[in-house]
Parts: C-alpha cells; structure tokens; sequence
C-alpha cells in the first residue's frame, strides 16, 4: 500500500502560497480518494493558519465530488474570522477547477470550565485481548472468499508499520446479518508519528471515516460485498474535546440511531485507554442497495 513516510508526507500537505495548499492522493486500492484523507489534509492546512495557541474544537464539512486518485488536490483557506478566542477557518477542496470539499473549521484558545462526559461503552474487549487485524485478514476474508490482501484493502488494515488495529466482531463487516448498530475498534499509529500535535489531529481526522458510514447497514442483511450498493460519505463533523496522542490506544465506538430515504446516520465516540471522550463525530452517508451481487 505504502510506507509510514510516504504517509506522513502526504497527511502533511505542501504549502504552495499564502492560504493555498496541496495534497497528494494515497493510493489504498480504493476506486477513489478515501474521505478520511481529505478531512485530514483539509484539517492540515487550516490549522497552519491559525496561532498556535488556538486549537480546533469543531469540524464540519460536506463531500462534494468523488476524488480523482490520479490528480493533487488543491486545498483553498479562507481566514474568515480571528476573534480574541475563537478563530474560523472555510477550507474548500479543489480537483479540475471543481469542489470536491468544503469545510468549516473553528478553533478556540484553550481554556478550563465545567466537565462530564459519558462513559466507556460497557463489554468492551480490551485491545490485550484480541488479535491483531493484520494477522486475522486471511481468516476473516475467507469467511466470503476474498483473498488477504483484498480484505486490507476493502476494510482499511494498513501494515503495523503505520497502524495496529484490534476490533471485536471483525468477522462481521463481511459476514451479512442483522446485527446491532453499533460496531468499535481500537487502534494506535506507530511511535515514529513523532510529538507534532498538528500530525496527531490530522491523522485523527484521518482515522474517523473507517467503517463509520457502514454502521448505518448494520441491521440489515445486507452488505457491500453481497450487494451493489452506491454509498458515499454526505457530510462529516467533528468535535475536539480535549489533547489528542494518536500514538496511544484509542478506542473508537460507533452507533447509527437512524437509517431512512437512503441515507443513514451514524456517529462516532474517541476514547483513551483509560476512558477519557476525546473527540466525538457525526456523519450522513448515502445508502442505495440497487441489487444483489453476481460476480
């Protein structure tokens, strides 16, 4: 797939001028660029914008237009507001002259006031006890008569070297059933992302698109490796609540309250190993099942 430097490289976007960025597309055997890139990049570049006392608490952006794998994308900062704690940033993805992403960043400087929160999900395996993702990708791919290296590719397991992934019930993102809408896994970049708290964010950002859109089909006995569906990730928010070491285990726990008119809902929760709520999501995603599938 690639390497963790190639990774990092192309996460971190290259300043071309003032508020004009460029990002690189990852090639993950997928027919088109991955969301969870783009909210990273897109991140990426207007944190760079902003003083670095002030940190994104909010994300809210919209997918426009698939990406073209073969072409950079050209990421444009609007700085539309600095106020005395709360900066705005509208970052719009650009392919061909086109948007294919617009989002709205806020960042706050930080500062203390009243907390709670709520809990880590009860009956949780911790990540000690379950294998890893890597090794279980023959045995679970077989399950449908996908090959190894097919299943990497289809559910997002990258080689330790960049990220470790541990998830209760692997078995059952390709095994079609009724199952509960709520789904979770646990995952920890490689020590070498180094300290820069901008990498951290970003590869947050990253990580919160896998399996989150697939939690909506969950009830149903359906799949897209049963059924030609067309899904496509609508819009996608986030919510920083506190520092963020993606080099520590994460546990990241999502549910989907609603399914209807071909979109499902579906949010997601970031917890610490000793059960701190770091970063909360939310996403729509469109969900059309147009038939069963023959090949």
């Amino acid at each position: 797939m690639f390497k963790l430097d190639e990774f990092l490289t192309k996460m971190h976007v290259e300043e071309l001028d003032t508020l004009l960025f460029r990002g690189e597309a990852l090639q993950m055997g997928l027919p088109r660029v991955f969301g969870g890139q783009v909210l990273g990049q897109a991140l990426n570049a207007a944190v760079r914008t902003v003083e670095p006392d002030r940190k994104p608490h909010s994300l809210h952006g919209y997918f426009l237009r698939p990406g073209d794998l073969s072409r950079p994308i050209l990421y444009e900062v609007d700085p539309i507001r600095n106020g005395r704690s709360f900066s705005t940033r509208r970052v719009v993805g650009k392919q061909k002259g086109e948007a294919i992403f617009n989002a709205s960043i806020s960042f706050q400087v930080v500062e203390e006031g009243y907390e709670h929160q709520f809990e880590f999900p009860k009956n949780i395996p911790h990540y000690s006890e379950l294998p890893n993702d890597y090794d279980r990708a023959g045995e679970v791919g077989a399950l449908m008569g996908i090959p190894e290296e097919q299943f990497r590719s289809y559910y997002l397991i990258f080689g330790t070297d960049i990220l470790e992934m541990r998830t209760p019930g692997l078995e059952t993102v390709v095994l079609p059933g009724e199952y509960e809408p709520k789904f979770g896994f646990w995952f920890k970049f490689n020590d070498a992302i180094g300290d820069d708290p901008i990498t951290h964010r970003t590869l947050l950002a990253f990580i919160s698109d896998k399996a989150l859109m697939s939690t909506g089909l969950r009830p149903q006995p359906v799949n897209f490796r049963t059924h030609k569906i067309i899904g496509a990730s609508l819009d996608h928010a986030m919510w920083f609540h506190d520092e963020i070491r993606v080099d520590q285990w994460i546990y990241y726990h999502l549910d989907s309250p609603r399914s209807a008119r071909s979109r499902g809902f579906n949010r997601g929760s970031f917890y610490t190993e000793d059960g701190r709520l770091i970063c909360s999501t939310a996403q729509e995603g469109l969900i059309r099942v147009v038939g069963e599938r023959d090949d």
